[in-house]
């Protein structure tokens, strides 16, 4: 039977992913923190502060930040694994093939991931214990099964990219719902700094041997570049005798690359699109396999089950194409109407989404208020968003107000959001803070 060795490969993927995890989050946040000291010694704000990025160093927050990689990049640890113990046992190679085969696999996962001797005796460990251990047994296998492949199927030929913000939407209806979205949008920025090429983070810092004079330092600053003098701990650092601020920009851009990030970012990318699917694909078949197995009066109900789940899919994808007017305003170009009609069509809408965003009970509601808000830029919006962004309790929905607020053509709006970016808010607020205030032309 397939399923059990299947289950024990992946749960001990998971965990060799979480132990990789854990070590480079702490490796990265610890080079982090030496970057933001360098930027506040600049005489810069940097965000998230230093003193706020020390939370993320403490063991408990880098192994909840480590979820985010152990159920992406675990899967795809497991599917390999399992793949190769499937294969070795099937065609009986020796016990030399199996180490060879195990230390190119574990060299491969290493140099992908940003090579290091540490990371490669924890992949050596991971693939030479499941391929000397895990034993595949020879299984009838059901083709019966291959019916839970159907819904699967369904999947991306009925459902878009577009229907995670839906999902999202609908979480945040729910006391459950939210602390999950709180959860991922509070431990998320550190795994997602880690996988952003360093030349297009929030903040990148530049090292340059020749002087800059201040106009070349604030059009860098303008462009999200930040000069400073500790050369270990910038993302660039340029030797060239630069006389201008674009020389610093284009070599940025050549230097600050980060082809080892590029290669983390393109497995994570990999795991959540492509292994994670086939994972809970193959676990399902494997799970029908094994109902199937039991007796043979189970094929009804997973026939009956597999045609309830089609459906719910089908209903699903209906009536998220056809959705309320709450949900068409949140993707209409709205700006495109105010210019049409201000009177008889943008005013009544703007009211309408200012009154949600204030008052609606539900944070679905506000959401698509605020990100409607920012395609209908006016001084009347300005006030009912500060207060959003001073009151709101759900984080995604106070960092869209605070994007809306830069739309609205206003630099009044500075002041009040440099405040903000100077107070005790959440790193990923301030990311979106410092957006804003660079869409304003803020430069520090």
């Amino acid at each position: 039977m397939y399923l059990r060795s299947f289950l024990l490969t992946q749960v001990l993927g998971l965990l060799t992913a979480h132990i990789w995890a854990c070590f480079r989050l702490r490796r990265f946040a610890l080079a982090f923190m030496i970057k933001l000291n360098a930027l506040a010694d600049a005489g810069y704000i940097p965000v998230p502060l230093p003193h706020e990025m020390a939370d993320y160093l403490q063991a408990g927050s880098i192994l909840k930040a480590a979820c985010f990689f152990t159920f992406t990049f675990g899967f795809t640890l497991g599917m390999v694994a399992w793949a190769g113990a499937f294969c070795v046992n099937r065609f009986k190679c020796s016990r030399s093939v199996r180490l060879g085969w195990t230390a190119v696999v574990s060299a491969l996962f290493s140099y992908l991931l940003g090579f290091s001797l540490i990371e490669f005796l924890l992949f050596l460990v991971y693939f030479g214990g499941v391929h000397l251990c895990v034993t595949v047994p020879r299984a009838r296998f059901r083709p019966l099964a291959l019916a839970c492949l159907i819904p699967f199927v369904l999947i991306p030929s009925l459902y878009g990219v577009e229907h995670l913000f839906l999902v999202r939407n609908h979480l945040l209806r729910s006391t459950v719902g939210r602390k999950a979205v709180g959860f991922y949008y509070h431990y998320s920025p550190l795994p997602a700094e880690m996988i952003t090429p360093p030349g297009t983070r929030t903040q990148v810092a530049a090292w340059v041997s020749s002087k800059m004079g201040n106009p070349q330092k604030q059009w860098l600053l303008r462009r999200g570049i930040y000069l400073v003098e500790n050369r270990e701990a910038a993302d660039a650092v340029i030797h060239m005798e630069t006389r201008s601020g674009p020389d610093v920009l284009e070599a940025v851009k050549e230097r600050a690359g980060g082809n080892s990030v590029r290669r983390l970012r393109t497995i994570t990318y990999y795991s959540i699109f492509l292994a994670v699917p086939i994972t809970i694909l193959v676990l399902c078949v494997f799970l029908a396999d094994r109902l199937l197995m039991i007796s043979t009066r189970i094929r009804i109900a997973l026939l009956v089950a597999v045609g309830l789940v089609s459906l719910v899919l089908v209903w699903g994808s209906i009536s998220w194409r056809n959705p309320n007017p709450a949900r068409i305003l949140s993707s209409m170009d709205l700006e495109e109407e105010h210019h049409e009609s201000e009177k008889t069509a943008t005013r009544p809408i703007r009211e309408r989404l200012l009154d949600d965003l204030l008052s609606s009970p539900d944070p679905a509601r506000r959401l698509r208020a605020a990100e409607a808000l920012r395609q209908l830029p006016s001084g009347k919006n300005v006030e009912p968003l500060k207060k959003a962004v001073t009151r709101e309790p759900i984080v995604i929905v106070r960092c869209k107000a605070i994007l809306a607020l830069s739309h609205q053509r206003d630099r009044r709006v500075v002041s009040f959001l440099e405040s903000r970016l100077r107070g005790s808010e959440a790193w990923y607020v301030k990311h979106y803070l410092f957006r804003a205030l660079r869409r304003l032309g803020w430069i520090g």
